[in-house]
């Protein structure tokens, strides 16, 4: 038996949704929720495997339903219900459980149940992902690069990457990844290609390097290892000698910060960083004192 929960404002979805759902012997309907707060509520005592989530509610944003519950149980699918057709459709048919236009149909249901029905591979983390930021921004794990079908669920990585495990506000993320959007636009963006991004680490066992919380998002450091942090240590720690050869340091000056990938809001930390180099190359570990590095501005 699948577990599930609806979510919807509208009590009479909510009661056509059940009357279809208890004609489907695989499914067990546990709870059907009117705002988002009851369902989070009854998730932190009672286990589910898959919600399905209306979009357009007025206390909550379903997209931000989605992270939260994902905060919750990362292991749970999320099939989005909805009368509108703008909330990046193509996007979640490649990465989501499902997402579904209303009114919902027993045919279309039956899709979904199928769905669901499928074994889900169990995925373990051999090791630390490898963060390239130098040239052009990768992820790799296992010594294989990580692709994603949305880029710009890559650059919210990237972003947060380069925020070196500072938690950071969702607006903050979404200013500089959609920055010509308005506000309302940026926040939907934001929200389906970070769910995205849940996603697809979690598909290779690394979703805990990404932690959220009261709206902030940050990468857990130590469970990364990154050619950025690396130089910015051994910078640090005026590891660095002149004309000693040192391998991160040249890649840098060869490929750039992030250069390659076009994140127009890396370009004041490559200037940052180009300077701190500079001074290493020409004058030596000594020079930056205390091992404390210049200040950087992250936008």
């Amino acid at each position: 038996m699948i577990r599930i929960a609806a979510v919807d404002d509208e009590m009479h979805v909510l009661e056509r949704f059940e009357r279809m759902v208890l004609e489907v012997v695989e499914l067990e309907l546990c709870g059907l929720f009117e705002t988002g707060e009851q369902l989070l509520s009854y998730l932190k005592e009672h286990p589910l495997d898959a919600v399905f989530l209306d979009i357009e509610m007025p206390d909550v944003n379903g997209l931000q339903l989605s992270q939260q519950i994902l905060n919750i149980n990362e292991n749970i699918d999320i099939i989005f219900v909805t009368a509108f057709n703008q909330y990046a459709v193509e996007a979640f048919e490649l990465e989501a459980m499902d997402y579904i236009m209303k009114p919902l149909t027993e045919e279309r249901l039956a899709k979904t149940v199928s769905r669901l029905l499928k074994p889900k591979s169990t995925v373990r983390s051999s090791g630390k992902p490898f963060i390239q930021c130098f040239g052009d921004f990768e992820v790799f794990q296992s010594g294989e690069v990580l692709p994603f079908k949305n880029s710009k669920a890559k650059e919210v990585l990237a972003f947060l990457i380069h925020k070196n495990g500072v938690p950071v506000n969702w607006e903050k993320v979404a200013d500089a990844v959609w920055p010509d959007y308005n506000s309302e636009k940026a926040q939907t963006n934001f929200h389906a290609n970070t769910y995205l991004l849940r996603k697809r680490l979690a598909e290779i066992g690394i979703s805990q390097i990404l932690e959220s919380g009261r709206g902030n998002y940050r990468i857990v450091t130590e469970g990364v290892s990154c050619d950025l942090y690396q130089l910015e240590e051994m910078i640090k720690g005026n590891k660095i000698k002149r004309n000693e050869h040192c391998p991160l340091l040249q890649q840098f000056t060869q490929k750039g910060y992030m250069e390659e990938s076009g994140y127009s809001w890396a370009y004041p930390k490559a200037v940052e960083l180009d300077e701190m180099c500079r001074r290493v190359m020409e004058g030596g570990g000594e020079k930056i004192e205390n091992g404390q590095l210049p200040t950087v501005i992250n936008n």
